[in-house]
């Protein structure tokens, strides 16, 4: 049977290092899990706006925020009510939600795409709300980058520095959790 001492491993991993400049040294990953954002919204709240036009009251509100993250989707859920003097419409909303990941400053920031909640009736806007100063103003998380971009090992033969390098973000939608992974590469 053949042994080999542990300090020759250490001497082949070393030259591998040195001849190999590159090598892939898999992926970092952050999660945003629905259950987090809805436990937010649920701690927000409901909204309500109470205003008057030409002696009439109009009220504003919008009931149960949630989102539903599935199918490579993020979108914003929400029940909106509108009563105008007599006139009452109820809708249940559902807007679209960006991810947007920043490298420069390591964060990750769901933003709902159209925030603007239209009331129709027979095809004529009457009033428009604007949510994004409601809800998604708190939607910044840490990003999933390294604090260090290099790192020093101490071998056998000294001290060796390596450089670590990132790819592009990939980010994904799966049922109820988003995932925005980096690809780490050693040189």
């Amino acid at each position: 049977m053949l042994t080999v001492p542990l300090s020759v491993f250490g001497g082949i991993i070393f030259i591998l290092l040195l001849y190999f400049p590159c090598l892939l040294a898999d992926e970092i990953s952050v999660s945003i899990s629905e259950a987090v954002i809805n436990d937010y919204l649920t701690l927000v709240g409901d909204f309500k706006d109470v205003s008057e036009y030409d002696d009439l009251q109009i009220i504003w509100m919008l009931e149960n925020p949630r989102v539903k993250f599935e199918n490579g989707e993020a979108l914003f859920l929400v029940h909106a009510n509108y009563t105008h003097g007599q006139l009452n419409i109820r809708k249940d909303i559902k807007l679209k939600i960006d991810i947007q990941f920043n490298s420069r400053k390591n964060t990750v920031q769901l933003i709902i795409t159209d925030p603007v909640i239209k009331m129709e009736r027979n095809g004529e806007i009457l009033e428009e709300l604007d949510i994004s100063d409601i809800y998604q103003s708190d939607f910044v998380f840490s990003g999933p980058m390294l604090i260090n971009d290099s790192f020093t090992i101490k071998t056998a033969d000294g001290k060796e520095r390596f450089d670590v390098t990132t790819q592009d973000p990939i980010i994904t939608i799966e049922s109820g959790v988003i995932e925005i992974a980096i690809d780490l590469l050693y040189e």
